[in-house]
């Protein structure tokens, strides 16, 4: 029997992530992802079942990527609440900096899984905006955000607002500059989150 190879397994999801961008999920095919990945079509079945299986790995391994960073952030008393958000939103636009095509298969398939409500990334994605809500009420807590916002609802503006932009970003760079969108967005979000 063929021992898998990390180093293929990995070649195969990057290959995905670039074939996924370009042509949508529905639109992709695996002897596409193969060639890409330049493998033989059929060991892209030693490691995954079908496209829907990449399609789920790579949610996945996003989503707890960015969970352990949250996680991480959360943990730190060295930081306050406001710090807290800045350096959340520095790591997500961190993560998708080198990768447009990896930002572009995220706004563009991420609403469909969302809506099947399937998957092993929807625990993470669960996870993840209850600690965004959670960094908002350390925040209420310790003053330094407004007592009226609802931490629910921010966390979720916020997130569906760096999807948004990041999708700008991915489709024309050059009039969505990242560094300046992710210090905008910095500073509009926390704007917002100032005791009035």
């Amino acid at each position: 029997m063929r021992r898998k190879s990390g180093d293929k397994e990995r070649s195969i999801a990057e290959a995905a992530v670039k074939v996924f961008a370009r042509d949508g999920y529905h639109g992709a095919k695996i002897t596409d992802i193969a060639e890409v990945a330049g493998v033989a079509t059929g060991s892209v079945y030693l490691y995954f079942h079908n496209k829907e299986s990449i399609l789920h790995h790579l949610f996945t391994q996003l989503w707890k990527g960015m969970n352990g960073a949250l996680a991480e952030l959360l943990a730190r008393n060295d930081l306050g609440a406001r710090e807290k958000v800045e350096e959340l939103i520095d790591t997500i636009f961190g993560l998708f900096a080198p990768n447009p095509s990896l930002a572009l298969l995220f706004v563009n398939e991420q609403p469909q899984l969302l809506r099947e409500g399937s998957g092993e990334f929807m625990h993470y994605y669960i996870e993840f905006l209850r600690m965004g809500e959670q960094v908002v009420r350390q925040g209420i807590a310790a003053g330094e955000f407004d007592a009226s916002v609802d931490a629910r609802l921010f966390t979720n503006y916020v997130f569906g607002a760096i999807r948004q932009v990041l999708h700008q970003w991915a489709r024309a760079p050059r009039q969505f500059p990242l560094a300046a969108v992710r210090k905008e967005v910095r500073h509009i979000t926390l704007h917002g989150l100032l005791p009035r």
